[in-house]
């Protein structure tokens, strides 16, 4: 998995609706629980469950009436605790989905956030596992994570391609430079294993950061509204 792109990056696009693909020569992640909110908050609210985002894939996924097309890597909740796992990947297949990402991911999170998360069997833990079912039910994989350790058991899990997460932007220039450099760092550690592209997510208010997180990986993965990027 993972097309090389016209600027020889494997470069996607997140979005939250689907358009023709001329639209676009990166691939493109489908997350439609980004859709109606702000860039900058989608990522957070996409994560709470009143907006159960998993629902609002399939009923996106309803509405195409070929399935979802070729070069298009589906975004589920991968923590989603209300479905089942199993009966959940049947149901992408009989849409036409062939490749997942968990994103939103709780890689968003750090902190005492993050430690909650995982002490209730709702963080990386629970992600690495759905992401194993997936790969060995045949869909191809992307595997967000924010450290190497989680990145190093995606890989071994089956995740064809990587991303790493930075964490959510603080707006403090200090504090989100050392994010993208702690980014950096996962990601050459990764590439330093190899077997497939490993990408950054350049999140919303990281754009200050985009050429140094553009030369620290094989492509990057954009918000919603940023759009195609020839940049070097």
């Amino acid at each position: 998995m993972g097309k090389m792109g016209k600027n020889g990056r494997f470069d996607v696009q997140i979005v939250s609706a689907l358009r023709p693909s001329a639209e676009t020569s990166d691939e493109r992640l489908f997350c439609p629980a980004f859709g109606g909110h702000p860039v900058d908050r989608a990522e957070y609210l996409a994560l709470l469950p009143v907006q159960d985002s998993n629902g609002r894939l399939l009923a996106a996924l309803a509405e195409l009436p070929d399935g979802a097309p070729e070069g298009v890597c589906v975004g589920v909740l991968a923590v989603d605790p209300f479905r089942p796992v199993g009966p959940f990947l049947k149901t992408l297949h009989r849409f036409g989905v062939r490749a997942v990402a968990n994103f939103p991911t709780t890689a968003l999170f750090d902190g005492e956030t993050g430690e909650t998360l995982r002490g209730v069997g709702l963080g990386a833990e629970r992600e690495v596992s759905f992401l194993e079912q997936a790969a060995r039910a045949g869909f191809a994989v992307t595997g967000f994570a924010a450290d190497a350790d989680i990145g190093h058991r995606l890989r071994a899990v089956g995740a064809g391609r990587l991303v790493v997460h930075p964490g959510a932007a603080t707006g403090d220039p200090s504090r989100d430079a050392e994010a993208v450099a702690n980014a950096a760092a996962v990601a050459a550690d990764l590439r330093g294993e190899g077997g497939g592209p490993v990408l950054l997510y350049r999140a919303a208010g990281f754009e200050d950061h985009h050429d140094v997180m553009r030369r620290a990986a094989d492509g990057l993965v954009l918000p919603p509204g940023a759009g195609h990027s020839n940049r070097p």
